[in-house]
């Protein structure tokens, strides 16, 4: 029998900077001069200088251990990065690898029945390009210490060392590959006995064999299998009896493979949702605080509509993985990367990888092992690197030597040399990118699958996977505050040089507030705050949407499930509190989903509207049902016959055709969804819409200097009287600012310049452009376009930018904050102009993060004695079939500038 002491508690510490601690005979003569820490312990989270500090420390422990029988162990759960064991001054052993367990024998070292110290040396490199290290210490904050539990057992002469299960579900058996630490010689005889897990009924199957070899392997035939799925997550247990030692190892039957594009888990189709989860944690950085958040988390994650979670470049603890297992929730595992390619960190990373499976070899929960994330240590070369492509192709037999009951990413997200999933990382927000993520999937991600392979390899018909895409949604300060009765640490970015851009620090969103006058939009921080979620899953709703009508992907992985100290990406934020949304996150990111094909989000009284229904049935039930469909506020409803014999897919084009109800004022109204099998709600789901009546009404007179000449036509049938004159007291419209133009707004003239075109325009003035990225971008995920709502009287328009902004959202802004321009060989840093937005009256405006990269979009600046209204919005092509824009440019025609600024100079005096 074994018997376990616990080494967890206090331990003495100390932070050893000189790194001297050897030098002078520290772990004989004891740590001079420590601090009492409990272990676990993961040293910044003691704070102040210690949150930085990379380096050397110590930890020693007096215990006393009972006298046994037979041979004693010292366990070391995970120490990160290398650690030096002595027992009673004596050296042990020491270990490289932040993340997995590793022990020694102390037999001889131990004294029985009497004081002993452990004393241990940790060094943490501050250089740490070539050890598998992830995202903490890069992105956020480091990890330095022994980190995981430490315990002493001791153990019978011959004892099991390590036990692998493979189930067949094909053949209803096991595979049992064995490994026994001792002397075998004389023979033994080992016994197998599978129960359900935690039963204590009788085996459902017991074998005796005798061995006479360390190694081998056994096969056991399960009769009448339960397999082990997310609905039903049945577990056995395999005792394994050596003599006097015996071990339990918890498996699941289950098969994991790829069939036809899809993930099959027990040969029948899984669609992935999945989530990206870093496991970082608020106050215990890099553990779970106990089993009972873990068991919340999970149950959240369900609760949201998630099956999977994806460890991101972090070996897991197990006791997540524990009741993953229980709980059915499927795992996509992956080590931590290192940065800089050599044969010392490529085999650094490999040996961690290895023991990663090693020991997670028996959870039924993992489905995925990836290698490597976004060529992270291939130093994002790996399409033009054979050397690196030969690395990646081995690293991918190797693994699936090592386990070939489970699907391989060889590199994930980015480009593929020999793969089990072809997956991609996307950053898309809508509705601002909407027509751009369509293109994106239907003529990349779909459509090509061969083009996210290295020249010379070619996709083999794997299932293909979103596995990153994400908008941000900032958490509420005040929250945080609360928590952490201060400001937490990593307001001040923790990671390296690369992450300290302005809209990745949370006191950038402190001082911005104000300076770009978002005040005058959001009432505080915490209303932005608010806001910004809302558009957080507006967005993200659409990208899962337009995925989800393409029954050519296999599934997808959100960023994230949490936010992650500076990135605000998560569906729960740091606390896991739910955000904004929350209730409503599982209609679209449920099994079964109803939504709206081509929705119409914007339009006028009278319209005939026509619009297509897609069901996307994850789960491949059969139902016969009914779609029903209503207008909020309106007199227009209907019901859509819907039958299901268990397709994957359910289109239905043209379903639900209406003629929009007159309306008296133009306003906001939702489109809900409702399926119905009989009186059973089967799934719901709704979208948002404007409605505005047509009005036309003598307006006025008004400039127009712009060269296509829709726009005049336009406006003359909307009521305005136009020419092309300047005269002081009538608006001028224009799409150039050239001098005629300048002078005449000097001398007191009112211009609204429609500057949609950015840097392209010949004639801009004094203005200077940004151009956003129009394609896949994670700086642009993170982004936030914003009205004040106070200036557009009547118009159903929301503070955070959009459905009711769709086509209008601006490709470009005045850049207020510098910036980098991409170019095709370097980045070219670009100015901004922070006194711009002190001179002017920001209206409209674009920022990233917290509150970085801040940009301008409409705004009015003052001219000589004249003001220029500039807009960036899609107005010019947009007015007159777009109810918003046609609204937004005849409330800017009539917009009073000069008092706008008169009201801020009585406001400041």
């Amino acid at each position: 029998m074994r018997e376990t002491l616990s080494l967890d508690g206090v331990w003495n510490f100390r932070p050893d900077k000189k790194d001297e601690g050897e030098w002078r005979d520290w772990q004989t003569a004891g740590i001079p001069e420590g601090n009492d820490v409990n272990v676990p312990h993961i040293w910044q989270r003691d704070g102040g200088s210690l949150v930085s500090y990379n380096g050397a420390a110590w930890y020693e422990k007096i215990f006393t251990f009972p006298a046994k029988e037979g041979r004693v162990y010292l366990h070391f759960g995970a120490v990160d990065y290398h650690a030096r064991v002595w027992l009673n001054g004596q050296y042990v052993g020491e270990h490289e690898g932040g993340f997995t367990p590793f022990e020694f024998e102390i037999t001889d070292y131990l004294v029985q029945d009497a004081e002993n110290k452990v004393t241990v040396r940790v060094f943490d490199p501050e250089d740490n390009a070539e050890i598998p290290i992830g995202k903490q210490g890069s992105w956020y904050t480091r990890v330095s210490g022994i980190w995981q539990s430490v315990y002493i057992e001791s153990r019978p002469a011959a004892f099991i060392e390590a036990v692998q299960v493979t189930p067949n579900t094909d053949t209803s058996e096991i595979k049992v590959n064995y490994i026994i630490n001792g002397d075998l010689s004389g023979g033994s005889e080992v016994r197998f006995a599978v129960r359900h897990h935690l039963s204590t009924d009788m085996s459902v199957v017991t074998e005796t064999v005798n061995i006479t070899e360390n190694q081998g392997e056994y096969i056991l035939s399960i009769p009448n299998p339960i397999f082990w799925d997310m609905d039903n997550p049945h577990l056995y247990d395999l005792e394994v009896t050596l003599q006097e030692d015996s071990q339990i190892f918890p498996f699941g039957m289950r098969k994991v493979s790829f069939e036809d594009g899809r993930v099959m888990l027990n040969g029948k189709p899984v669609y992935i949702r999945g989530a990206l989860d870093q496991a970082f944690y608020p106050d215990t950085v890099y553990v779970a605080p106990s089993d009972e958040f873990i068991q919340k988390e999970i149950q959240l994650a369900k609760q949201m509509g998630f099956n999977m979670l994806r460890k991101h470049i972090k070996v897991e603890i197990p006791r997540y993985l524990y009741w993953a297992d229980r709980m059915g929730m499927l795992i996509w595992a992956e080590p931590p990367n290192y940065v800089k390619f050599t044969p010392q960190a490529t085999r650094r990373f490999q040996n961690e990888l290895t023991a990663m499976i090693n020991r997670d070899f028996n959870h039924p929960s993992i489905l995925i092992w990836s290698i490597y994330n976004e060529e992270w240590g291939l130093e994002w070369d790996l399409a033009n690197d054979p050397v690196k492509q030969k690395h990646v192709e081995e690293m991918y037999d190797y693994v699936k030597a090592l386990d070939p009951t489970r699907l391989i990413c060889d590199n994930s997200g980015w480009t593929h040399v020999k793969t089990d999933i072809n997956d991609h990382h996307r950053y898309f927000v809508c509705p601002d990118q909407l027509e751009a993520w369509q293109k994106d999937l239907d003529e990349f991600v779909i459509g090509n699958p061969d083009q996210n392979f290295v020249d010379g390899y070619q996709s083999n018909g794997e299932p293909i996977i979103v596995s990153e895409f994400g908008v941000w949604g900032l958490p509420s300060v005040d929250k945080l505050k609360e928590h952490y009765g201060e400001e937490p640490w990593w307001f001040i970015n923790q990671g390296e040089e690369s992450h300290q851009e302005d809209y990745k620090k949370p006191t950038t969103g402190m001082e911005n507030f104000t300076k770009y006058q978002l005040n005058e939009t959001f009432d505080t921080f915490e209303d932005l705050a608010v806001t910004s979620q809302k558009r957080m899953f507006r967005a993200v709703k659409s990208v899962i949407e337009e995925m989800r009508k393409r029954p050519e992907i296999a599934g997808y992985v959100v960023t994230e499930f949490t936010d992650i100290e500076w990135e605000t990406n998560g569906w729960l934020d740091y606390l896991r509190n739910p955000k904004e949304g929350f209730e409503n996150l599982i209609d679209f990111n449920g099994a079964l989903t109803v939504m709206v094909d081509k929705m119409a989000s914007n339009v006028w009284a009278g319209e005939k509207v026509s619009l297509g229904l897609v069901i996307s049935n994850d789960d491949l039930k059969e139902f016969e049902a009914s779609v029903h469909w209503s207008i909020s506020g309106l007199e227009a409803s209907g019901a859509v016959p819907v039958r299901s014999i268990g397709e994957t897919i359910i289109r239905l084009e043209d379903a639900i055709s209406f003629e929009v109800p007159e309306v008296e004022a133009a306003g906001f109204h939702e489109l809900k969804l409702v399926l119905k099998a009989g009186d059973q709600i089967l799934a719901v789901n709704q979208e948002e819409m404007t409605i505005t009546p047509r009005v036309v009404k003598k307006r006025g007179e008004i400039s127009v200097r712009e060269s296509s000449g829709r726009l005049q036509t336009e406006l003359v049938l909307n009521g305005y009287e136009v020419n092309s004159n300047l005269s002081q007291g009538v608006p001028v419209l224009t799409d150039q600012l050239d001098q005629e133009v300048l002078d005449f707004v000097h001398k007191g003239g009112e211009v609204i310049f429609l500057a949609e075109e950015g840097d392209r325009i010949e004639e801009k003035g004094h203005f200077t452009f940004r151009e956003l990225p129009a394609g896949e971008s994670w700086p642009r995920a993170s982004s936030f376009n914003f009205v004040n709502p106070g200036y557009f009287p009547g118009v159903p328009i929301n503070p955070e930018m959009g459905w009711e902004a769709d086509l209008l959202i601006p490709d470009y802004v005045v850049p207020f904050s510098d910036y980098k321009k991409p170019g095709s060989r370097r980045s070219i840093n670009m100015f901004g102009s922070p006194g711009l937005a002190q001179s002017s009256k920001i209206l409209s405006g674009y920022f990233q993060g917290w509150v970085g990269q801040v940009g301008g979009s409409i705004m009015v600046q003052k001219y000589g004695k004249g003001t220029i209204t500039l807009t960036t919005w899609k107005l010019k092509e947009n007015y007159g079939k777009h109810p918003i824009a046609t609204q937004v440019v005849d409330t800017l025609v009539i917009l009073d500038t000069k008092e706008v600024f008169k009201m801020e100079e009585q406001a400041t005096v």
